[in-house]
């Protein structure tokens, strides 16, 4: 009787503790993170290529001072010198005469999409360093440091395209770590479907060109989504690849823009208001407290540059404010540019002259509305409300900031530059109602979720990177054909005809991983 009871302890033990390794077993990451990482990255590199390929030069925002400025950086040129009679945030550099004529380039079709691009003109190939001026001359120098590499060996305008894709495989990196992130440590398919949503066409428009918007996102959305899987209550202490992918995109979020820094501290206290227990917590951990020092440490040195560098003097907008001081008025105006900030947010190509088309628009606009009322109805109360929090507080700072810069720069705000805060919004939503029991356990639900988030997304991805392509070739409203011969028309390296393939192949691949990523938790309890 005796040995039987000591058997059958001995057996609740050893059950007990089999229970207690497979539930620890079950809180690590089964999967091999670096190849998710990998082939993420590498799908999203090929979408953003095929962009960087469908795009003409300098037909994107701002792109020919972009590359001025990353020539000059390279070459030890910071923030330049003064130019004379322009404006206070216009710098001059010495770059390759090649860059000379960069700002000609979009001139005879920007601004008119009925007007395709092959008006523009060809930059002159030269090594020849000339003084050339760029109005983003004060901006940090990490991103142009990076991207600005090829135009110490390369003085044609072929270099841009490398360029390019240089800045199409740094934001596809950390883009692809996002979904890494997403698929391991936080394994819903609620969360994917926020991150997918998240990607907008605007996101992979501007990770194909020369750009630091499309950097700072891709660092923001990195940064906000292992941020939400850190503070998530667990039994187990908190993952160091964790959190070393959480401070470095974070130190990278901070080092690319003037606002940059806010946009990260917004983040941190996001994460304190939605888990402040959970968040407690972690600062128990080594390597939490020194990541949380680092973050410190870069962002108070990025602020400085910023300072110093009067880095968010811009070029005065065309667009002044109503009467100049009315306040009121301009709220009223940035209130009522809400829906063109929304529409920015999902896709507007070009020189803000190609929106996305209405197929697009309707997609994206019914899977983010319906994300966002079931995250607000399938979560806890105070999740709710941060939620709604982030929503109001997004909208408020939007309207401060910008009635703060229209008195000397007239109303310069894209949605661009509020996307690294907009983006919480629905990675946010996806979040919080990722734990709730009827999300969590309706397997057939969450299937269904998956295919439709799927051809959703790869639908307007497609349809966007035609319609753009269209504009670019054609132009839009004389013909739907983009392989038409037109006055003025213009044609993509390697042909149309190819690029199209290739987009197509891209999207198709970038959906079906979506769709395998999301599926792959259907057999989760």
């Amino acid at each position: 009787m005796i040995d039987h009871t000591v058997r059958s302890t001995a057996n609740d033990e050893g059950g007990a503790a089999q229970t207690s390794r497979r539930a620890r077993r079950t809180l690590l990451p089964r999967e091999n993170f670096l190849g998710v990482w990998v082939l993420s990255s590498l799908v999203l590199f090929l979408l953003c290529a095929v962009w960087s390929l469908a795009t003409p030069l300098g037909a994107s925002p701002d792109e020919g001072a972009q590359v001025v400025k990353a020539a000059a950086t390279v070459r030890g040129e910071l923030i330049g010198q003064p130019a004379p009679g322009l404006s206070t945030a216009t710098r001059a550099f010495r770059v390759p005469a090649v860059f000379k004529s960069i700002y000609r380039l979009p001139r005879c079709y920007q601004f008119r999409s009925s007007v395709p691009a092959g008006c523009a003109p060809h930059l002159h190939s030269s090594g020849r360093l000339v003084t050339v001026t760029s109005y983003v001359g004060r901006y940090p120098p990490l991103y142009y440091a990076i991207v600005g590499l090829p135009t110490l060996a390369m003085h044609s305008e072929g270099v841009i395209y490398f360029m390019r894709l240089i800045s199409a495989l740094i934001d596809s990196i950390l883009l692809g770590l996002a979904l890494a992130v997403a698929a391991i440590w936080v394994r819903s398919t609620m969360v994917l479907a926020a991150l997918a949503l998240t990607i907008t066409p605007l996101v992979v428009f501007l990770c194909g060109v020369v750009n630091p918007s499309g950097f700072e996102i891709a660092a923001a959305i990195c940064a906000w989504t292992s941020g939400l899987a850190l503070v998530r209550p667990r039994e187990s202490g908190p993952s160091r690849r964790l959190v070393v992918t959480f401070v470095v995109s974070g130190c990278l979020l901070e080092l690319t823009r003037g606002l940059s820094v806010l946009w990260m501290v917004l983040i941190v206290l996001t994460m304190i208001a939605l888990e402040p227990r959970s968040c407690r917590e972690l600062l128990r951990a080594r390597s939490v407290r020194i990541g949380v020092l680092v973050l410190g440490a870069v962002g108070a040195l990025a602020l400085t540059f910023v300072l110093l560098a009067d880095t968010l003097t811009v070029v005065s907008s065309i667009e002044l404010p109503p009467d100049h001081a009315a306040i009121g008025a301009l709220i009223l105006k940035v209130l009522g540019q809400i829906g063109v900030y929304f529409n920015q947010f999902i896709g507007v190509f070009g020189w803000l002259d190609t929106p996305s088309p209405l197929l697009t628009m309707v997609l994206w606009t019914s899977l983010f509305g319906f994300l966002i009322v079931v995250g607000l109805v399938f979560s806890r109360v105070r999740h709710a409300w941060v939620l709604l929090g982030l929503v109001g507080g997004s909208l408020v700072l939007t309207v401060t900031i910008v009635v703060w810069h229209a008195a000397s720069s007239g109303v310069t705000w894209q949605a661009r530059d509020g996307f690294p805060l907009y983006a919480g919004i629905p990675l946010l939503a996806g979040f919080v109602m990722s734990d709730h029991p009827f999300v969590s356990s309706a397997r057939r639900t969450r299937k269904r979720v998956a295919a439709v988030v799927a051809i959703g997304v790869g639908t307007g991805q497609l349809a966007d990177f035609v319609w753009a392509l269209r504009r670019n070739t054609v132009g839009l409203g004389h013909t739907f054909n983009l392989f038409a011969r037109v006055r003025g028309g213009w044609s993509p390296p390697w042909g149309t005809p190819l690029v199209v393939a290739l987009g197509a192949v891209a999207v198709v691949l970038y959906a079906a991983w979506l769709r395998r990523q999301m599926a792959h938790f259907q057999s989760q309890p």
